[in-house]
């Protein structure tokens, strides 16, 4: 049952029933008085309630489109639209506003939380930053994050060490969500834990996903993974989109010599049949 505390976030998306879209992305990084394109022309829509996954090798620009669409860092050129709001021309206090609404989950929870502030700490700062929150109502909702990702209340006592790598990541993903976002971006929210606690935190954001009503977009070099909890899927490499489709076709039947390298190199990974 769900926290009273917590309530399943309502669609608010686009005429075309996308929640986030990405037009023409592009960044370019200049080093040494060279040029570097880590994002080439990219573009991407993601539907409310839906998970799309975006793969590739690394360095194939992936979790820069990430923070790119979280406005992490600036893009080049191009156009983010979230919920019918052009990101890409806001700053300031208007940013931080829509950020409460699109949250991002790291893929390392052991440098995302400040090892000298305890759990309490972490997840009271999204409130005390975005929300009048304070008290005993302010201790509720941090109760209620706990419940969510089935943690102990008595977790909020205790600093970032004295948890495993799987309950590190939990209040990572508890904290991008205490302020009842409507997306979510992960990127490679797995990577960093070993492969038991790996299955753990996707089934689990399998069940978050339905009971808070969320969007994501999942970054991942895990084709199984992305394979089983994808609806959509773009192929990157070198900073550019080489094929996307729905999850089925693109494992099914994919049209780029890339991807089909790609299915090919994971181990146990038949085709689909359509």
């Amino acid at each position: 049952m769900l926290s009273p505390a917590i309530t399943p976030s309502t669609d608010a998306n686009t005429d075309d029933g996308s929640i986030l879209s990405v037009t023409g992305l592009t960044k370019v990084f200049v080093s040494g008085g060279k040029e570097f394109r880590a994002v080439d022309d990219v573009s991407l829509s993601v539907n409310a309630g839906d998970v799309l996954g975006i793969v590739g090798e690394s360095g194939s620009g992936k979790s820069t489109v990430a923070r790119l669409v979280m406005r992490l860092i600036e893009p080049t050129a191009g156009r983010i639209v979230f919920e019918g709001g052009d990101l890409t021309a806001k700053s300031g206090e208007e940013l931080r506003r829509m950020r409460r609404h699109m949250q991002i989950v790291f893929q390392n929870p052991h440098s995302s939380l400040d090892p000298r502030h305890t759990i309490h700490s972490a997840l009271a700062e999204p409130f005390l930053i975005q929300t009048n929150l304070r008290g005993i109502e302010l201790e509720r909702r941090i109760d209620a994050l706990l419940d969510i990702v089935s943690l102990p209340k008595a977790f909020k006592y205790r600093f970032p060490h004295e948890l495993s790598g799987g309950q590190k990541q939990r209040i990572c993903i508890a904290r991008a969500v205490a302020l009842e976002p409507r997306l979510l971006v992960l990127d490679e929210p797995t990577s960093a834990l070993d492969v038991s606690v790996q299955a753990q935190i996707i089934t689990f954001l399998q069940e978050l996903r339905q009971r808070l009503n969320l969007t994501y977009l999942f970054i991942s070099h895990n084709l199984a993974v992305v394979r089983h909890i994808c609806d959509h899927v773009i192929v990157m490499n070198q900073g550019k989109v080489l094929e996307q489709g729905t999850t089925e076709s693109v494992f099914a039947h994919p049209q780029n010599d890339y991807t089909r390298q790609l299915i090919d190199s994971v181990p146990r990974l038949p085709r689909l049949a359509i």
